[in-house]
């Protein structure tokens, strides 16, 4: 019982120096402005809390001393000339063209260059379908100076409605303000409807609208022939629709004719844009063999691929027209990469051989086909055919051949054994010789036969 009375006292002694050290601690250390805004309890400073306790609500913490940020100047780059775009489209288009710039100079195609004062104009007229034919020609000569294009297309425009824009009254003004060297014509997309004549509509492709369709064609390609400039009209290619394609190819042949009785020229370029039946296809082979799609998702207007397709079948006609020759083309198609001074020396001395056909005999050095004979051969054998069959005289023999008869190697016959030289040689002869005994014995008398019962 003693034991458990000294227990409890020293349990409360030791209890009574905590609670006066925990007392004692808060006033000996120094108080920090949380400490001085919340004191801790008697349970906090025995056992301690997990978490820091939340403020009450309502509490605002006291504003300190704001740190001190030290700003850090950046210097601006000196390879940066101007200021980055501001958005990611703008961002995208200078990327873009800066890969574009960096395409054409590794694929080493020529930059646009400056035209000269005396360059000469190819005007292109017509409805949509001519603006995109003009800006594929406007590509196909952006590294020539001394051939421009200039495209006067209208898209609306067409030879069936003169009450938007009248080609033919306005071609004439038109040439006189841009003095080409040559006129490309391509329009009829427009066309597919009826013309109106008078208070009247012509249905398409009847009598009466031919008529006075072709009347307009014939007008517009009389108009660029009285101003003295060459004309090239350029087909319609074939549509998505085969209502349209058939439309197309009816127009085609008015415009044939049209150009052709003017002295122009007509450009067919159906066959680059059908398929082998031909047939409507939307992709095709481009400039470079290669397969691309030509035409848009409506079927009628071209891709950036079809445009220069379509300006490949017009370029020929056109330096054709315009006189270009091998130097001037050269010249058009820009720098070459070799200049005949880079060639070697033996290029220069090289013989220029023309192309021989696998027909022709010649490939072989001969002049006749296999299986032929020569003229010679054939007069010789005729004259040996003669002697053989007229005069009698066999053909001289050929050494080696089979009817070659002279096998021991002399030139003349081998000459027979006279008649008085003895058979047997006079060293060998006995004492009677025989030659003397065979003249002198008579030859026997044959017996009778004997008679006949």
């Amino acid at each position: 019982m003693r034991a458990r009375t000294d227990r409890s006292h020293r349990s409360t002694r030791l209890l009574s120096l905590s609670l006066a050290l925990a007392l004692a601690l808060p006033a000996a250390l120094p108080a920090t402005p949380a400490q001085a805004q919340q004191r801790r309890g008697i349970l906090d400073m025995l056992f301690g809390s997990p978490r820091q306790a939340a403020p009450p609500r309502g509490y605002e913490a006291a504003p300190g001393p704001a740190p001190k940020v030290r700003k850090v100047r950046r210097k601006a780059p000196a390879a940066v000339a101007k200021r980055p775009a501001r958005n990611a489209a703008a961002r995208r288009a200078v990327a873009g063209s800066a890969a574009a710039a960096a395409g054409v100079a590794a694929a080493g195609i020529a930059e646009p260059v400056e035209k000269t004062l005396d360059a000469r104009t190819v005007l292109v007229i017509g409805d949509f379908m001519a603006g995109s034919l003009g800006k594929g020609l406007e590509e196909a000569v952006a590294a020539s100076p001394d051939l421009r294009v200039v495209s006067r297309a209208n898209g609306s425009s067409g030879l069936v409605r003169d009450d938007h824009y009248d080609w033919p009254a306005e071609i004439s003004a038109v040439i006189d303000e841009t003095k080409p060297a040559l006129v490309v014509v391509m329009l009829g997309a427009n066309d597919r409807q009826g013309l109106r004549d008078g208070g009247e509509t012509l249905a398409l492709r009847t009598p009466e609208w031919a008529t006075r369709y072709t009347a307009r064609v014939e007008a517009l390609a009389t108009g660029v022939k009285d101003k003295g400039v060459p004309l090239v009209w350029v087909g319609m290619p074939a549509f998505q629709s085969d209502r349209a394609s058939e439309d197309m190819v009816y127009l085609n042949d008015l415009y044939r004719t049209a150009a052709l009785r003017v002295g122009g020229e007509f450009v067919d370029v159906w066959g680059g844009f059908t398929d082998a039946d031909g047939a409507f296809t939307s992709s095709g082979p481009d400039t470079a063999g290669q397969t691309v799609r030509l035409r848009n998702s409506d079927g009628i207007t071209l891709t950036p691929a079809g445009q220069e397709k379509l300006a490949y079948f017009v370029e020929k006609p056109v330096t054709k027209l315009l006189g270009l020759g091998a130097d001037d083309l050269v010249a058009t198609l820009g720098p070459q990469p070799l200049s005949p001074a880079d060639l070697p020396s033996v290029a220069a001395s090289a013989v220029a051989t023309p192309p021989i056909s696998f027909a022709d005999p010649r490939l072989d050095g001969g002049d006749q086909l296999l299986g032929g004979v020569s003229p010679a051969l054939a007069a010789d054998a005729a004259q040996a055919g003669r002697r053989l069959l007229v005069e009698g005289v066999p053909a001289a023999p050929t050494e080696g051949r089979a009817d070659h008869f002279n096998w021991t190697g002399r030139g003349g016959a081998v000459s027979a054994a006279p008649a008085a030289a003895p058979i047997v040689p006079e060293a060998l002869r006995g004492s009677a010789g025989l030659d003397p005994t065979a003249a002198a014995a008579p030859e026997p008398a044959p017996s009778p036969a004997p008679p006949a019962n």
